[in-house]
């Protein structure tokens, strides 16, 4: 199970929870947001295209893209 996956099976007011208890990042609402925006952009485009296009909707490099989906596979 990746870890996108088991953050989609974590109600949404858990999730807020355990941010506000500093348990878990805040941009792991971010993260969620790039990587949907990145998975929607991948089933029209390249590898290395959805990546940038994400970076650039986001107004954020390709490198750090590149984390958060490492992170959410």
């Amino acid at each position: 199970m990746s870890a996108y996956e088991l953050i989609q099976t974590i109600d949404a007011s858990i999730l807020d929870k355990l941010m506000s208890k500093g348990l878990l990042r805040q941009s792991v609402q971010r993260d969620i947001e790039i990587y949907e925006f990145y998975l929607k952009e991948r089933k029209i485009t390249t590898c290395m295209q959805a990546r940038t296009n994400t970076a650039e909707n986001f107004c954020t490099s390709e490198e750090t893209i590149s984390r958060i989906i490492k992170r959410m596979k």
